[in-house]
């Protein structure tokens, strides 16, 4: 109990009654009120994880002002305001197994069916707070002496559950920072001594991508997906990431394909899927994802100016003749966010809106007005890749070559010297527009 006392804890949940009742449950073992904080919606709990670090978040998944706590964690990593370290519990009274499989992403330590079991609570952070201690023994060891400092420790563990999160969190550790061959090195000790670890095996895989191994990890995740369904969404992104690196772009979009359609709340596997598709030239495929989830993109950590506007110009070319005559960015966007509730601000950015007008008046035969909105775009008003690249559709359609070398050589050329896949996929996106 020593380890919950000197813990902070962080109570995301927009029902006071749980707020009260977690605080209470903790207060009565001892916690100090002061290292209790409760918030009912994402936008409190990120300017509260700004302002203190939290070691453990109760997480509700349904919060206030149409926000999740899958959007929640997804702003955090994003902004790195959690770590692995964060220890997470999602409590909530949401059954969607669809939505349990989406919390996988962000690796919570339970996911905690509502009416909440004090005993079991305590318990549960109680071995998962010392499982995170020896766990940040064993990195702090091998950041001292190397892997010869960790040995000792694996015959201290008070457990095999706890020696093997410590291993794969140090394992986890040495891939971020390219120490390949040691991270193969303490994966394969780890499952020496566990025998079968789904999570030691993924981190194989990845071990393998990460020095170019492919055939070894495909084998790998192949013998793995048949039989893992809690750990499916990742096994599928590393099928994607493989296929990618062996520049089979239509098999990569498959498995971004079969992972969103398993769980559809995440807007980064979203967004490989989608520019997969554009970089395949499959764009009607990408018109009806695109306004199909445009309602996933406020209160994400991706929403934005030119994510907002790709949704409207799916709308665009998929309005029906009538819908088109008095067709707008604005009423675009209002039609494709409808399952939210309340009228959201639209999209706000001149260029994005002067790019979408253009298109529409090019698909209305109308060169003249095309012409006159594309000319009052300001290169200095498009900020992200997204307005870029619905600008460059407009210059590549309207054959103004001049303008489409500007937007080459500031922002295709970014994009090519990226290294992450979704760079990538929209360089391959924006070569395609030139066709």
């Amino acid at each position: 109990m020593k380890l919950i006392k000197l813990s902070s804890f962080l109570i995301i949940d927009d029902s006071t009654v749980i707020q009260n009742a977690i605080r209470a449950l903790l207060s009565r073992i001892g916690v100090p009120t002061n290292n209790i904080a409760c918030c009912p919606t994402a936008g409190a709990a990120v300017g509260n994880c700004k302002q203190k670090k939290f070691d453990v978040l109760f997480v509700d998944h349904n919060l206030g002002h149409g926000s999740t706590g899958l959007q929640m964690l997804e702003q955090l990593r994003l902004l790195r305001l959690i770590t692995d370290n964060t220890l997470v519990y999602v409590v909530t009274g949401n059954e969607d197994p669809q939505i349990e499989l989406a919390y996988t992403d962000y690796v919570p330590e339970k996911y905690i069916q509502k009416p909440i079991r004090p005993e079991e609570i305590i318990k549960v952070i109680n071995h998962d707070l010392v499982k995170r201690q020896f766990a940040m023994g064993m990195i702090a060891a091998y950041t001292k002496d190397g892997l010869a400092g960790v040995k000792p420790l694996i015959f201290k563990a008070p457990n095999k559950i706890i020696l093997k999160d410590s291993m794969l969190k140090l394992t986890s550790r040495l891939i971020k920072v390219n120490r390949l061959s040691e991270a193969l090195s303490v994966n394969k000790a780890l499952l020496s001594i566990i025998k079968e670890s789904i999570e030691a095996e993924i981190q194989q895989a990845e071990i393998y991508i990460a020095q170019n191994d492919f055939d070894n990890a495909n084998q790998l995740v192949d013998s793995l997906l048949p039989k893992n369904e809690t750990s499916s969404l990742r096994l599928l992104d590393l099928k994607a990431q493989i296929a990618f690196n062996r520049d089979n772009l239509s098999i990569a979009a498959r498995y971004w394909k079969k992972g969103f359609e398993l769980a559809p709340y995440s807007y980064l596997r979203f967004s490989h899927l989608i520019w997969s598709l554009l970089a395949k030239g499959e764009r009607y495929d990408a018109f009806d994802l695109l306004t199909k989830y445009a309602y996933l993109l406020p209160n994400s950590a991706f929403d934005s100016a030119g994510k907002r506007a790709m949704a409207a110009w799916g709308d665009l070319f998929l309005a029906s003749e009538e819908t088109l005559q008095d067709w707008s960015p604005e009423s675009s966007w209002q039609r494709v966010s409808a399952k939210l509730k309340g009228r959201l601000r639209g999209i706000p950015c001149i260029a994005a809106q002067r790019a979408l007008s253009a298109l529409w008046q090019l698909k209305m035969n109308r060169y003249g007005e095309a012409n006159r909105l594309i000319s009052d775009i300001q290169l200095s008003d498009i900020t992200d890749y997204e307005t870029a690249y619905i600008v460059y559709l407009v210059y590549c359609e309207m054959r103004l070559d001049d303008e489409k070398e500007i937007i080459e050589e500031k922002w295709l050329r970014k994009l090519k010297e990226g290294k992450s896949p979704l760079a990538k996929l929209q360089a391959l996106a924006f070569e395609k527009a030139k066709i």
